[in-house]
């Protein structure tokens, strides 16, 4: 009887043991320093004045930078909230420099308002939206004193 055939299927079964033994084993390093991607969303809208809570008095004068997108026509809506119920007072927010670009641009805003019978308000800017299609909505509501 030949032997060699029986001794090359043992070295090829313990060659092949050995292989799958050690894919299971031997883990892959762990890098040291990994590198992750979250995206970060900047705000398309950012209020330097009023900050939430901050007590305001009248007239108040509503500063910040939007992206180029939140106006039209180089304005967008703004509302604040004062009292009981219904009362409210409109304006719009303006541009004060070029506003058609994706960039931040400055805007401004003066709100003349009565003494409100009660402390708390709130003051909405509304992204510029004339299509009037509700997915174009957006808004940011900012919470304000007034005693």
């Amino acid at each position: 009887m030949n032997k060699k055939p029986f001794i090359l299927l043992l070295i090829l079964t313990v060659l092949t043991c050995i292989g799958i033994i050690l894919t299971y084993t031997i883990k892959k390093p762990i890098p040291t320093n990994p590198v992750t991607q979250n995206k970060v969303e900047t705000p398309k809208i950012i209020v330097d004045y009023p900050k939430p809570n901050d007590i305001v008095t009248s007239p108040l004068i509503v500063k910040g930078r939007a992206r180029g997108t939140w106006f039209f026509e180089g304005d967008f809506p703004v509302t604040l909230y004062y009292g009981v119920g219904e009362d409210f007072v409109d304006t719009y927010a303006t541009a004060k420099t070029e506003w058609m670009t994706e960039d931040y641009v400055e805007f401004e805003t003066t709100i003349d308002f009565p003494v409100p019978p009660t402390n708390d308000g709130l003051l909405e800017l509304k992204k510029n939206n004339p299509s009037d299609l509700e997915e174009n909505n957006e808004s940011i509501q900012i919470k304000v004193r007034f005693h």
